[in-house]
This record gives C-alpha cells, sequence and structure tokens, in this order.
C-alpha cells in the first residue's frame, strides 16, 4: 500500500516538528491527518481510520505508548511507528514495541528513511490484509466445498439405502425362486414315491377286500417296491437335510485316505468300465473330524456326476493333500477361514460348464440332465455336508475341458479315538427280555413301535408325553429302558424327561429318536443320549434298543 492509498495519522505536541513530518509525507503522496495529544490521536483513530499512526512517545496528556496500547487494543490492523527524541535507549525501545508497536524510528529523522518506513509498514500492513481477504476467502470456499461434500454424502447415503433395498428385494424374490424350485422338485419326486407307496398297498388291500388270495411272489414284489420308495424318500429327505445344514452327523476322527480306498472298489463299479479311476493320497495325510458315510455319499455324487459327464469314457482323478490357509488368502474367501485343511480334489475329463451353469451347480433341483435322469440335489447335498462340517467347497470348470471340485476339510489334531473305516456286516436283529418304556406322542408311530419292540422280545410300557413317562417312573415298576421321542406336547421335551428321568433313576438307559435333525446330537452336550433318526428301520431299531441297553 502505498502513494495517495495510504492514510496517515501524525501525532506531536511539537508543531514545527509536526508540521516537518506532515509536509514530507504529503510531499511523497500520502494523505496526511493530525492529532497534537493523545486524547485526540485515539479519537482521530476512531473516526478517520488511519492506516498508519506516527506516533511521538511524549505527549502532554497520555504517554505514547500507552496510546499505541489503545490503539492496537481497538484496532490491531493499524500500523504504529513510535518515533522519540528523548528516549532512545534499547530498553524504552524494547518497551514500545512489547506494548504494540511495529516499529520505532529516533529522532530526528531523515526524510528518506521516513518516508521508507512508512512505505515497508504500509506494505505489510497490505500484505496483511491481502492474506487476511485470501484467508476469509478460503474459509468461504472451505465452507461452500464442506457444504457440497455433505449435500454430496448426504445424496450418496440415500441411494446406499435405496440399493440396499433393491438388493433385498432382489435377494428375496431369489429365495422365493429357489423355495418355489425346491418346493416343485420336492412334490414331483416325493409323488412319484408315494404313488409306489399307495399303489402297492391298495393292491393288497383290493385283494384283501375282494377275498382273494394274491401269489406270495406278488406280495413280496410290491412290499419290496414299497421298501424301495421308503428307502429313496428317506434318502431324499436326508440330501435336503444335508443341503439345509441341518443334517445330524454321527463324528469320527478318520484318514480321508483310507475312507476313499475303502470306497475304491464301489466307486469304479459305479465309474463303469470306460472310465479310469486314479487315486492319488498325500503321505502322512492328517486326520478330519467328519461324518465319514456322508463324505462317501458326497465322494459317489461327484463321481456319478463325472461319470454322466462322459458318456464316451475319460478319467477321474481323486488327490488328497495337506494345506495350510494363510491370514492372507483367508481375507481374499467369504467362507475360508485361516486354518489346516485335508484338501481332496476330484477332477474329471468331462464336458464341463460354462461359468452360468458352474454358478448353480450347488442349487436344490437345478440340473442339465434329462428329466428322471437326476434329481438335481446331489451337489447341493455335497454342499450341505461341506458346510456343515466346517469346511469349504470350490468349483473350476470350462466347456470341453473338465470339472475340478476342491474340498477343504478342517484338520482334526486331536488323533485319539479314531474310526475304523472298515465295513462291519450288521447281522441278525439282536433281541432281549428288558422291559422298554416308550414315549411317543403320535398314536401310529407308537403303535408301530411297540409291536417292532415287542417282537424283539422286550416287555413294553407307553405315555404319550414327558408328565405320563414320569408317573410311570416315580412308580414301583421295573423299568431298563427310556425309548423317548425328543419333540412332545406338554410342555417339555424328551431331553428334559431325561434329565428328570435321570434324577428318579440314575441307573435307567436311554435312547432318544426324532423325525427332526436339528435336535441335540450325541457327542456335542449329551454324549451319554444317543440318537436314533426317524424314520429307522426294525433293524436299525433293534441294534439301537441293545446297544443303549448295554453301555456301561
Amino acid at each position: 500500500m502505498s502513494g495517495k492509498s495510504g492514510r496517515i495519522l501524525v501525532v506531536d505536541d511539537d508543531d514545527a516538528g509536526r508540521y516537518l513530518k506532515a509536509h514530507i509525507l504529503r510531499k511523497h503522496g500520502y494523505r496526511v491527518i493530525e492529532a497534537a495529544t493523545g486524547a485526540e490521536a485515539i479519537e482521530r483513530c476512531c473516526s478517520d481510520s488511519p492506516d498508519l499512526v506516527l506516533l511521538d512517545a511524549m505527549l502532554p496528556d497520555i504517554h505514547g505508548f500507552e496510546v499505541g496500547q489503545r490503539i492496537k487494543e481497538r484496532d490491531p490492523g493499524i500500523v504504529v511507528l513510535q518515533t522519540s527524541a528523548a528516549i532512545t535507549s534499547p530498553q524504552d525501545r524494547a518497551v514500545a514495541l512489547d506494548g504494540g508497536a511495529d516499529s520505532f524510528l529516533i529522532e530526528p529523522i531523515e526524510p528518506g528513511e521516513l518516508v521508507a518506513t512508512a512505505q515497508a509498514l504500509l506494505r505489510m500492513r497490505g500484505a496483511e490484509q491481502e492474506l487476511r481477504r485470501l484467508n476469509d476467502g478460503l474459509e468461504l470456499q472451505v465452507a461452500e466445498r464442506t457444504r457440497e461434500l455433505t449435500e454430496a454424502n448426504r445424496r450418496l447415503e440415500l441411494e446406499i439405502a435405496e440399493r440396499r433395498k433393491t438388493e433385498e428385494m432382489l435377494w428375496h424374490a431369489q429365495k422365493l425362486e429357489v423355495v418355489g424350485q425346491l418346493t416343485g422338485g420336492i412334490a414331483h419326486d416325493f409323488n412319484n414315491l408315494l404313488a409306489v407307496i399307495v399303489g402297492s398297498v391298495e393292491m393288497i388291500r383290493a385283494a384283501f377286500d375282494a377275498g382273494e388270495e394274491l401269489p406270495r411272489a406278488k406280495i413280496m414284489r410290491l412290499l419290496n417296491a414299497s421298501e424301495a420308495a421308503t428307502g429313496r424318500a428317506t434318502k431324499l429327505t436326508q440330501q435336503l437335510l444335508a443341503f439345509a445344514r441341518r443334517s445330524t452327523f454321527t463324528l469320527d476322527i478318520v484318514a480321508l485316505d483310507e475312507v476313499l480306498v475303502a470306497s475304491e472298489p464301489f466307486l469304479r463299479r459305479a465309474l463303469g468300465e470306460t472310465i479310469t479311476l486314479g487315486l492319488d493320497f498325500a503321505p502322512n495325510l492328517w486326520f478330519s473330524r467328519i461324518d465319514a458315510s456322508q463324505f462317501e455319499a458326497a465322494i459317489l455324487n461327484l463321481v456319478v456326476n463325472a461319470r454322466d459327464a462322459m458318456p464316451h469314457g475319460g478319467r477321474v482323478d481323486i488327490a488328497t493333500e495337506n494345506i495350510t490357509i494363510s491370514e492372507e488368502r483367508a481375507c481374499r474367501s467369504l467362507d475360508l477361514t485361516a486354518g489346516d485343511y485335508v484338501l481332496v480334489t476330484v477332477i474329471d475329463t468331462g464336458i464341463g460348464m460354462d461359468p452360468d451353469v458352474a454358478a448353480r451347480a450347488f442349487e436344490p433341483f437345478f440340473t442339465t440332465k434329462e428329466v428322471g435322469k437326476g434329481t438335481g440335489l446331489g451337489l447341493s447335498q455335497v454342499y450341505g455336508f461341506i458346510k456343515q462340517s466346517g469346511g469349504h467347497i470350490e468349483i473350476d470348470s470350462a466347456p470341453s475341458v473338465g470339472t475340478t471340485f476342491r474340498l477343504y476339510l478342517p484338520r482334526c489334531e486331536d488323533t485319539r479315538n479314531i474310526k475304523d473305516t472298515e465295513h462291519q456286516s450288521v447281522g441278525a436283529s439282536p433281541t432281549g427280555d428288558e422291559t422298554v418304556l416308550v414315549v411317543e406322542d403320535n398314536a401310529e408311530v407308537l403303535e408301530l413301535a411297540v409291536a417292532a419292540i415287542s417282537e424283539l422280545g422286550y416287555k413294553v410300557l407307553t405315555a404319550a408325553d414327558g408328565p405320563s413317562a414320569l408317573d410311570i417312573l416315580r412308580a414301583n415298576i421295573s423299568v431298563d429302558l427310556l425309548f423317548s421321542d425328543v419333540v412332545m406336547p406338554g410342555g417339555m421335551n424328551g431331553f428334559e424327561l431325561v434329565s428328570k428321568a435321570k434324577d428318579l433313576r440314575a441307573d435307567l438307559k436311554v435312547l432318544m429318536t426324532s423325525g427332526y435333525a436339528n435336535v441335540y446330537r450325541p457327542g456335542s452336550n449329551r454324549p451319554d443320549v444317543p440318537l436314533l433318526l426317524k424314520p429307522y428301520r426294525y433293524g436299525d431299531l433293534a441294534h439301537s434298543i441293545r446297544m443303549a441297553l448295554d453301555e456301561n
């Protein structure tokens, strides 16, 4: 700031000195106003707002240092140039500068020095004002940008909320589609199975109603057909439960290579003569805690799918290896956690799948096979088994190249109680003469259980619910085994009944049964309570009762 743009207030009680300073400054183009006292100087600062005050230290009413302080307190932007002929020591100048003066000149002042100092101070003031203006502008820009960002963030949040709502609607629609597909597939398969069962029973009943005597061979064919349909219905239910991750597992610590070796003859028969089976097992394979029979079924499903993908022959390779998933790799996967796994790889040289088909391969009842060639539940059963076992499954496939399935099953470091994977023959149904208390709320199931258990030689007592069973146990009646359903009316389930029954008779043997798969499982929290899943066969019932009674 220089020339006519600067207004300077000259304060001095000496008229000659004040005139000389004002004259020099006017000569160089400054607008000059004058004051003879401290009070007048303060008043002129309020009325005229000068850019610079040329302030003499020795004034008749108020000391110049105090005048400078008051001016600075009122308006820090006014530049104060303190002058004095009497106060010249460094300490005095320091006091003046500490009081707020921007600079200090000792009189007499050379005209050139006065003008140069005034110019420098006014330039400094102009720079400060410009910086302040820029800062104010920057603050306005920041405030405006902040407002824009706030508004953009608000719109983004609205878009995210709308997208989340849309995704939820889409996910809901997809779930409805899967449920509809699942329901249609179940209805189709179960209706076929029920048609066999109902048709066989009606033929036998019609013959009895007409007084006809059917040949034994025909009766056996009808019974065998009904039994086969019942077995397929049971398997279908197990597949559905495995897909829903609700199946009940019998967990054992096994070596997967031993399970595969034991299953090799059956797998080769399933593949046929035109397909080669190769097995490659890593040495010192880790153990896994899984349901061995479910694992066998999963491998069989994959092998059968591979066979159907190679109508003209080919090769299936099953390999195992130990693998450790790092934290870095686990972070890249939605389903794998870091840790040790046993990896089972099943590779075929079949026709393969395109990405769209591979993406839907694990959906229930989704199949590319012809009608009647498959239920579409095989791979979904494999998926459910792997997930329920705490593992992960991956699929890698391409048309005309083949398909690779990778099954990751968690390592079990506790190698105690390792299961022998050799299959044992069931043998004849065991019998007994002990007393069994059957607790079942379904009349038809109760009647069938009583008939089967009585035929095995046992004495049978019955109860329709938990409280009724406890009344029998409180009475002086001999009971060796409590055989109870899990889900029952009356406010007491089967496991609550077991606890109360054990309080009454600590040595009472128990066996539970249920048509639900997500009930208490032996080996979890109640290893003393064995569970027999419905529907159970006559031989399974006989063996389960005998094992429960003979348990130490």
